[in-house]
């Protein structure tokens, strides 16, 4: 389902064409006929990267190290290297870039904004109209928001928030999912622990509803959802009785954009409501339009109790939230002054940032058009399983789209690393980048893209991936 309602005019008004912006380093201009990828030798990138990293500190995406990009101006979908470069930018910081690059309207929103207040959460206009237009977008059952600055640090006042709720404080979340890199974060995070000494007690986790490798060797509907009962299962075992919540990806994002199916979220919801605990959706990723809705749960009857949300809501501007309703969020202690507050949380350029973003996805209808192209892009991918030899499964919901890469068909072995960086770094040389995970292929559009970028993408894609091989 899409979100019919509709938003509060912006309070900018767009300038006529997109300001010119200055940048430390400027692109020769593209030559006539130029077409996308790496047309051009990097010299100039290999100087700014190396004269970077003598300052920055080891640990970057793994996506930037081996792409090395350095990105002298973005537009839309389109990015240009330092080098003169033009790529296609279906990374999209794994799913932060909403409204394509320097979209007009944004710019000269935050750049308005940036001359009146900059630093504070007092009340202000910018946090007013944020209310107005979040008041006409956000599910009718979840209608107060609290804001903060990453990820992690919302999925960690979400957790805060149950405990205050509920009196209790344990937790249960996924195979596969990402949630943080913080204490409680990353306790929930299976499979990024290692090295990183003993968890917090009261967490555990639970195989997600991931059919392409289902541990149970299972199918829907025929499986009667054996997860779901596997999960009931490993709350019962380990529970001292304090179980608070369970919290859970509508699409695992990190594992390659798994898309449950339909049903999933109310069953998890039915689980939550039997140990008295509640239902807490991660839609950092999915929510403010990605999967072709405004929010990844109203794909069917869900009614998550808390949400997390982030990425796309702030259109590139560094914003996140907790979202309930005003009856859970006055839980003490959560609801005590400055108990859930956050140092950058509610400051003007991050109202601003979400009060245009939100606006903007609501008045040009891009909910529905990452539902329209999605849906295109992925029946134009399908039969790459058939005819690419390293493509185990396609799946997506919405503008947030998965190429599983494998080493057999047959056994589904997943494809080495090196075969995924390669794959990654050809596609990349032919005009297209994408996001990583795991052996997944992960594609992140702008939920603004047109028809054509979109079938251009698609035609690279689908080029390379027929033309890859395995090792050897």
């Amino acid at each position: 389902m899409t979100d019919s309602r509709t938003a509060r005019p912006l309070p900018v008004q767009a300038p006529p064409t997109r300001p010119p912006v200055a940048h430390p380093v400027t692109a020769p201009p593209a030559p006539a006929g130029h077409g996308w990828g790496m047309l051009r030798p990097r010299t100039a990138t290999e100087r700014h990267w190396a004269e970077e990293q003598e300052v920055i500190g080891p640990g970057l995406q793994a996506v930037m190290l081996l792409s090395r990009l350095c990105v002298a101006d973005a537009d839309g979908a389109v990015l240009t290297d330092i080098d003169g470069n033009r790529i296609i930018d279906f990374q999209g910081a794994g799913g932060v870039n909403s409204l394509g690059h320097a979209e007009p309207r944004f710019t000269a929103a935050l750049a308005e904004e940036l001359t009146r207040a900059t630093a504070g959460a007092f009340a202000t206009p910018a946090r007013l109209e944020m209310v107005r237009v979040l008041r006409d977008f956000l599910p009718d059952d979840l209608d107060t928001i609290q804001l903060y600055s990453g990820g992690t640090e919302a999925v960690e006042a979400a957790l805060r928030l149950a405990k205050s709720v509920t009196g209790k404080h344990e937790f249960l979340s996924f195979w596969g999912g990402f949630h943080g890199k913080t204490t409680g974060s990353l306790a929930l995070t299976a499979g990024a622990r290692s090295g990183l000494g003993p968890l917090p007690p009261g967490y555990f986790s639970a195989p997600y509803a991931n059919c392409y490798r289902c541990p149970f060797k299972l199918a829907p509907p025929g499986c009667g959802f054996a997860c779901v009962e596997h999960a009931r299962d490993v709350i019962k075992e380990n529970s001292t009785g304090a179980f608070a919540a369970i919290v859970v990806e509508p699409v695992q994002g990190r594992s390659g954009n798994v898309v449950p199916p339909p049903g999933y979220l109310t069953a998890l919801g039915e689980v939550a409501e039997e140990f008295d605990a509640l239902l807490i959706a991660d839609e950092m990723m999915t929510g403010f339009g990605r999967t072709g809705a405004a929010f990844a749960h109203q794909h069917e009857d869900a009614h998550p109790d808390v949400l997390t949300v982030g990425k796309g809501m702030g259109g590139g501007y560094p914003v996140t939230g907790v979202v309930a309703a005003g009856s859970t969020m006055a839980a003490a202690p959560f609801s005590d002054p400055s108990a859930s507050s956050s140092s950058f949380g509610a400051f003007p350029m991050a109202c601003r940032a979400v009060a245009t973003t939100t606006a903007i996805l609501t008045s040009d209808g891009l909910v529905g058009n990452a539902a329209e192209r999605g849906r295109e892009m992925l029946s134009q991918l399908l039969d790459l399983t058939e005819l690419a030899p390293l493509v185990g499964e396609v799946r997506g919901a919405g503008l947030a789209l998965g190429i599983e890469l494998v080493a057999d068909k047959e056994t589904r072995e997943p494809a080495p690393k090196s075969v995924v960086r390669r794959v990654y770094l050809d596609l990349m040389e032919a005009g297209v980048l994408v996001m990583l995970g795991g052996s997944t292929l992960r594609l992140y559009p702008p939920l603004s893209i047109g028809r054509e970028q979109a079938q251009a993408a698609v035609g690279i894609i689908r080029e390379t991936l027929i033309r890859a091989r395995g090792e050897g």
